[in-house]
């Protein structure tokens, strides 16, 4: 198991989540949805970071389970976002868009959230399984 890779593969994840959900990119229009301010947005909550980080270290470590292995003629980069993408458009885009609907909420902030985790889980593929091979190589 390569933990280098596991903690990569998260903190890309709350990056991505920074940058995608900032008040300047997408941000203000999930806010609007989640019925959130600006203001309650800026607010630290420690145990929603801490949650959430801990909820990456668990796709990561999901994500790498299978990293070892390789695909004849193709990249481990790209052969890990297949793995990433894969269940990311299976299983979490499906489960997102049905809450989502349930919650009456609007086709826009549903379709932020599941572009989000499609693009942020098919990313921790590509990664966790481009550091692995090196990793265990030099170990």
């Amino acid at each position: 198991m390569n933990y280098v890779a596991i903690v990569a593969g998260a903190v890309l994840v709350m990056i991505l989540g920074w940058i995608w959900f900032h008040p300047k990119v997408l941000g203000q229009g999930w806010m609007r949805g989640a019925g959130l301010t600006e203001e309650e947005m800026n607010e630290v909550n420690p145990v929603s970071m801490i949650g959430a980080l801990l909820m990456a270290l668990v796709i990561s470590w999901a994500t790498s389970r299978y990293a070892t292995h390789t695909e004849e003629g193709m990249s481990q980069f790209v052969h890990g976002m297949f793995h990433g993408f894969m269940p990311a458009i299976m299983y979490v885009a499906p489960v997102l868009v049905s809450k989502g609907l349930f919650e009456k909420k609007s086709i826009g902030w549903i379709l932020t959230g599941v572009a989000y985790w499609v693009i942020a889980i098919t990313l921790v593929g590509g990664v966790v399984y481009a550091l692995t091979p090196i990793a265990e190589a030099a170990g």
